[in-house]
């Protein structure tokens, strides 16, 4: 009988997560322990929590392809506030705006099937599927009105992409309601993104004068050299700097700038290093408006999986142009990480 308990606890334990709630990596996106890890990551409150402080809260949390966790979206109405539209990322990164009437409208009315459950028509059979890196998402609601006259405390359901549920869709346009309502977040170039959630970590991203960083980040993103097969042209690397871009690069101490006469000078320092290091690449990670015409850029050299450089650069915007140029770059020495 000890045996037999044993063993039932054992395969109790080692159990699948159910489908809806298991992400790439496997892990049980429904668990509790994995919840609260997800509102310590985001810096927001658990939705029991929400509901006790009797505000209407209707947010969705997004689960990538890989398993990685990604920005919350909410639209909240306060005691005593307007509606507003809550963006929340990792590093304490958060975006807010007010909701206009519509928005907030079409917010409830959706809400009312959000957390429903879709079964076949009698009859009818589910053709089989094959569904790879599915996204995984969890809408929570606080105080709703799904039948308009009664509140509910408190309405949670998680569903896979891989299904194309009414929470997925719900969830998606909650993201897509979001970046409408925050104008920088506009600015980013769909065509170099995955969907509306993937904006909104990048907008996350922005800071300072949010419309000039928007603009760098079009510029960077795919606009430039950054992959290992990009790396071996010193023009491609020129070009990336700007026409008429005439930088300093301090690359861990080595310093060298560009002028008219060697306008290649540091293409080729680039070029450079990037053949002494194998496996080396550039991760954008901030980008920052100073002015309408100047902004900054920071960001992660890797090379490998263990080693890292934080890097800086300075850009200027050429109104001549309607292009950035690059000002000053520096690379920092290589840390180990752990």
């Amino acid at each position: 009988m000890l045996i037999a308990a044993f063993l039932a606890t054992l395969a109790a334990t080692q159990a699948e997560p159910p489908r809806d709630c298991r992400d790439d990596n496997w892990r049980d996106r429904c668990a509790a322990d994995d919840r609260a890890r997800v509102e310590g990551l985001l810096g927001i409150a658990a939705i029991e929590a929400e509901a006790e402080t009797e505000a209407e809260v209707y947010r969705a949390r997004f689960v990538d392809g890989y398993g990685r966790d990604m920005p919350a979206v909410a639209f909240v109405r306060r005691p005593g506030q307007d509606p507003m539209v809550e963006v929340s990322g990792q590093d304490g990164r958060k975006m807010t705006a007010p909701v206009d009437p519509e928005v907030w409208q079409a917010v409830l009315e959706d809400a009312r099937f959000a957390d429903r459950t879709l079964t076949p028509e009698d009859g009818t059979t589910q053709e089989a599927s094959i569904c790879l890196h599915s996204w995984v998402v969890s809408v929570e609601m606080a105080n709703s009105r799904p039948d308009h006259w009664e509140d509910v405390p408190v309405r949670r359901v998680t569903q896979s992409a891989c299904g194309g549920a009414l929470a997925v869709k719900y969830a998606f346009d909650l993201a897509k309601l979001a970046v409408e309502a925050l104008p920088p977040c506009q600015l980013l170039d769909e065509d170099k993104q995955r969907n509306q959630v993937t904006i909104l970590a990048s907008c996350l991203g922005l800071e300072g004068d949010r419309f000039a960083a928007a603009t760098l980040w079009n510029a960077q993103i795919d606009g430039g050299p950054t992959r290992k097969r990009d790396l071996a042209d010193a023009n491609a690397w020129r070009a990336y700097m700007g026409t008429n871009g005439s930088p300093t690069l301090d690359w861990q101490g080595e310093v060298v700038s560009t002028d008219r006469s060697r306008n290649n000078r540091v293409a080729e320092l680039v070029v450079r290093k990037l053949a002494e290091t194998p496996d080396m690449s550039f991760r954008p990670t901030k980008f920052r408006g100073i002015s309408r015409t100047r902004a900054e850029l920071e960001g992660r050299l890797e090379a490998g999986d263990d080693r890292f450089a934080p890097y800086r650069q300075t850009w200027i915007w050429d109104p001549n142009l309607s292009e950035w140029m690059l000002e000053r770059w520096t690379v920092e020495p290589f840390s180990v990480t752990d």
